[in-house]
């Protein structure tokens, strides 16, 4: 019953590999999904619990259309993977009557919602702080992807079309985006490698061997933590 926590440079294939470990291993995959199960455990739409959240995208796209991007909806879709018996509307909660929270109780929200898919395991968690909430947790693999600038910037490019004067802009500006979040939110640099098990350069190995190295380390886990 393990939870894999995912942080990842923006280009680094650090969500593509995370979905591919999923379902490999079987695993709930949690992303965008987090955002409702916030939502109605705050009785808020997931419109007001958007601005809370790390992949919050208004002020990114505002800023970036006004570049280069007539239509900035299909940058922010991606494809989710949930296991055979697991409805993808199924939610964590229950409605809950209360009024609209404030910045600190959407958080705790969010902390709250991380730490239930800690409890139910065999999950995967992108981004949302997790690998700070979840720190000290037992059964619990945090990993991080980086590659170089220049390398993020030549796989945006090919996978959205995008000119790589304005591809080399979205990377710098989603990365900001990112490292704003974790600090203004959890005083934490996402960048430091003490906070993970795995910090994998994805530009150094292809997928399968991204993906067999996550599943190796899972596997072993638990005996690392009995030691």
């Amino acid at each position: 019953m393990a939870v894999i926590t995912i942080s990842s440079e923006y280009g680094s294939h650090g969500e593509q590999i995370a979905q591919r470990v999923a379902q490999c291993l079987g695993y709930s995959y949690f992303d965008k999904e987090i955002l409702s199960d916030v939502a109605r455990a705050a009785n808020m739409t997931e419109e007001h619990i958007r601005q809370y959240d790390e992949k919050e995208e208004r002020g990114l796209r505002s800023f970036l259309k006004k570049l280069f991007v007539p239509d900035f909806s299909r940058l922010t879709e991606l494809p989710y993977y949930y296991p055979p018996g697991l409805p993808m509307e199924q939610s964590l909660y229950p409605e809950m009557s209360k009024p609209a929270p404030e910045a600190g109780e959407v958080l705790a929200f969010f902390r709250h919602v991380v730490e239930r898919l800690w409890k139910r395991g065999n999950v995967v968690i992108v981004g949302r702080g997790s690998q700070k909430i979840l720190a000290a947790k037992p059964d619990a693999l945090h990993v991080r992807f980086i590659a170089s600038f220049s390398d993020r910037s030549q796989q945006v490019m090919s996978q959205e079309g995008i000119p790589l004067s304005e591809a080399l802009k979205k990377v710098e500006a989603v990365d900001k985006q990112r490292s704003d979040y974790l600090k203004h939110y959890y005083d934490t640099d996402g960048a430091d490698a003490r906070l993970y098990h795995l910090v994998i350069i994805s530009s150094l190995m292809n997928m399968e061997q991204a993906v067999q190295t996550i599943i190796t380390a899972v596997r072993h886990l638990g005996k690392t933590e009995e030691k």
